[in-house]
C-alpha cells in the first residue's frame, strides 16, 4: 500500500489512487483449546478439543488514496483460511459402575476462516528509481469462524470396560472483534502504472467463540502476514 508524494506522482507512480492484490502466509500463535462436559450414563463426561492454527493462507485487496504530500488513507479486505486436524478427547462413564471413566480419543477436521477489514493511515517513506516504500497502521475489524465440538459419539460392548471414539458433533461459531494492524509495503514499478509488491503486516485481535452458553473458548485472530502481489496506480 503506497502513497506517492506530489513530486513523485509524475516521475514514479502516477495518479492519486493505488490498488493492490496480495497473498501469502499468516503465522500466529493461536491454539484453540476447548474443555466442557456432557452427560453420559448419568454422569458428567469431560470433553476436550485442541486444534493448532499457527499457519493460515491469506489473500487481500486494498485501495490507498493520496491525501497530501506523503500521507494517505487506505482500506483493505483480507481473507485467511485453513483446514487443520484437531484432537478430541473424552472420559466416558461406565454404564454399570460410578467413577470408572473410560478414556477415548480421536482426530477430526477443523476449519478457521478470518475476514478482516483494515482501515489505515499510510505514509510513503521513500522512492528510489523503480522502488517505493511505505508504512501503514490503524484499526482492524475481524469476523472469524471456527469449528467447535459440541458432543462425542463412541462405541462399546459388554463388559463395557473400554470405549472407542467414533465421531464428534461440531458447530461453526462466528464472532466479530476489533483490533489493530501495522505494516510495510515495498513496490517495484515494472511498468508506468503496474508493479510488483512485497507486503509484511501484523494484525491482531482477541476473539471469543461460543458453541453454547457453557461451552466457550477464547483465542487470537490475525498474526504476522508476509506475501506479495500486484500494484496498480491510477
Amino acid at each position: 500500500m503506497l502513497v506517492p508524494s506530489h513530486a513523485a506522482a509524475q516521475d514514479n507512480w502516477d495518479g492519486r489512487f493505488r490498488i493492490s492484490a496480495s497473498g501469502g502466509d499468516q503465522i500466529s500463535r493461536d491454539t484453540i483449546a476447548q474443555a466442557f462436559t456432557v452427560q453420559k450414563n448419568l454422569e458428567a463426561a469431560p470433553v476436550t478439543f485442541d486444534v493448532d492454527h499457527k499457519q493460515i493462507y491469506w489473500f487481500d485487496g486494498s485501495i490507498v488514496a493520496r491525501l497530501r504530500g506523503r500521507w494517505g488513507v487506505g482500506a483493505t479486505v483480507s481473507v485467511a483460511t485453513r483446514d487443520n486436524d484437531g484432537h478430541v478427547g473424552a472420559s466416558i462413564p461406565h454404564p454399570f459402575f460410578f467413577n470408572q471413566p473410560r478414556p477415548i480419543g480421536g482426530t477430526i477436521g477443523a476449519r478457521r476462516t478470518e475476514v478482516a477489514v483494515h482501515l489505515d493511515a499510510v505514509y510513503r517513506l521513500a522512492a528510489r528509481g523503480r522502488l517505493d516504500l511505505s508504512v501503514s497502521g490503524g484499526a482492524s475489524i475481524f469476523n472469524a469462524r471456527e469449528t467447535l465440538v459440541t458432543d462425542v459419539a463412541y462405541t462399546d460392548a459388554y463388559p463395557f470396560d473400554t470405549a472407542t471414539f467414533a465421531s464428534a458433533a461440531t458447530t461453526r461459531s462466528t464472532t466479530t472483534s476489533g483490533g489493530f494492524n501495522v505494516g510495510a509495503d515495498l513496490t517495484w514499478k515494472r511498468w508506468r502504472r503496474v508493479g510488483l509488491g512485497a507486503l509484511v503486516r501484523f494484525a491482531h485481535a482477541s476473539a471469543t467463540f461460543s458453541a453454547s452458553a457453557n461451552n466457550t473458548v477464547t483465542g487470537d485472530v490475525g498474526g504476522l502476514q508476509a506475501g506479495g502481489g500486484l500494484r496498480f496506480a491510477f
